[in-house]
């Protein structure tokens, strides 16, 4: 199967193609400039007429760089800074002290945080790659759960009471907080289960 690129690295892609492409076009169009300015000008000595065509072309082409290359470049190692900024935040909240999974959107179990697996006594082997269903007692019938699906899909989130096994197999009650985590296209990519003891 050939290797495909994604929807984003093509737009990447096609955004850097577009950028060398302007670059390669002004560096030509201001070389042009500067030859046309120098074969006006009185005949000079050879280093001088380097020295004249660096220095103009340089003093040219350096608005171009800044505002195409260094300038975007700068803003996107801010962002870079407060994304990393973000998930460190993000990693402190995901290990509180409440259990919380995030799952994909069939309920795959994606990631479980240290205090499931402490409340729970699961291991991430035991859970990761598997569906919620493995967390299920039984107790509750296709009614609950079509109703708690119904809402996660319709309003993005569901708060309730619950109950689910530990990995010895007993059974308790749990109130549970489960939200969608929507992405730009404001499609739902994951769930993010939160348990209240």
């Amino acid at each position: 199967m050939p290797y495909e690129l994604s929807e984003l690295q093509t737009k990447r892609l096609q955004s850097v193609t577009r950028l060398l492409m302007v670059l390669a076009g002004s560096v030509f169009l201001i070389e042009l400039l500067v030859m046309f300015l120098l074969d006006s000008m009185p005949a000079m000595p050879k280093l001088a007429t380097f020295l004249l065509d660096s220095t103009l072309l340089s003093a040219l082409i350096f608005p171009i760089f800044y505002f195409l290359v260094f300038r975007p470049l700068c803003q996107n190692i801010e962002e870079l800074k407060r994304t990393e900024d973000d998930l460190r935040l993000v990693s402190l909240v995901f290990e509180s002290k409440d259990p919380i999974l995030i799952t994909d959107t069939k309920g795959t179990i994606l990631k479980a945080n240290k205090a499931f697996l402490n409340y729970t006594g699961y291991k991430p082997v035991d859970v990761i790659g598997k569906h919620t269903r493995m967390l299920k007692t039984g107790r509750y019938g296709k009614e609950y759960y079509n109703q708690m699906w119904g809402q996660l899909l319709n309003h993005g989130s569901w708060v309730g009471e619950t109950r689910i096994k530990d990995m010895r197999g007993h059974e308790f009650p749990i109130g549970m907080v489960i939200t969608a985590v929507k992405n730009e296209q404001k499609e739902t990519t994951h769930y993010v289960a939160i348990y209240n003891l």
